[in-house]
């Protein structure tokens, strides 16, 4: 069992997503009146693809000691299959099944609001799809995978550790899709602690998020 230490890198990375998730509304507020729509949404690029940068310069010299971060990673030949052979289909498959069931037995509606306000802003601002696409899979990879699943990890076993942290990145989606957001989290934790390298499921999650994105645009 390796012994739970919060490392200086775990706290940093969720400071940076913090800050990235608060600065826009700091800016909005600074901005004048008639320029608050772009305030938000450049704001919200700039510290986004702060925070993402900021993370992956953390990655390069991590603290985070745990099962999977002391394992050996797989070689990049295998990350890129598991990540794309395997993880795209495997999280579009999770995320099929999770909405036929919030549909069939749960009786939610089959858009999701916070993708609905999202294409949205993408339509306007073709430019956000780089929150959307890659830099927001990027930082909450690091927040909710690497750090919130690697620390339960050796806590409660890989299964519980990917219930709790999926919860958890489901709850902070604020849109009422649970299963959903959850079972797609899932995948993306079974990616990561199948191949020990948290670029597995950043691969995945910017596939999927690019992929629906896309989709969206050309039903």
């Amino acid at each position: 069992m390796i012994k739970k230490i919060t490392s200086h890198t775990s706290i940093l990375i969720i400071v940076f997503y913090l800050i990235a998730q608060f600065l826009p509304v700091f800016i909005i507020s600074a901005a004048p009146k008639d320029f608050q729509t772009e305030a938000s949404i450049y704001g919200t690029i700039v510290s986004f693809s702060l925070g993402a940068i900021a993370m992956l310069i953390l990655n390069r010299k991590s603290t985070i000691r745990n099962s999977l971060t002391l394992s050996p990673s797989l070689p990049l030949k295998s990350i890129l299959y598991w990540g794309i052979i395997v993880g795209i289909p495997l999280v579009l498959l999770a995320q099929y099944i999770a909405n036929i069931i919030e549909i069939l037995v749960l009786g939610l509606p089959i858009d999701s609001a916070n993708t609905q306000s999202i294409l949205v802003i993408v339509e306007s601002y073709p430019i956000y799809m780089i929150i959307v696409s890659i830099m927001g899979p990027i930082m909450e990879e690091f927040v909710f995978r690497k750090v919130i699943f690697g620390y339960l990890y050796d806590l409660t076993g890989g299964i519980g550790a990917a219930v709790i942290s999926s919860l958890i990145f489901a709850f902070m989606h604020f849109d009422g899709h649970i299963l959903l957001y959850s079972a797609m989290a899932f995948v993306f934790c079974f990616l990561y602690s199948k191949t020990k390298n948290i670029a597995t499921s950043i691969i995945a999650h910017v596939a999927m998020n690019t992929i629906v994105l896309l989709a969206s645009f050309l039903q």
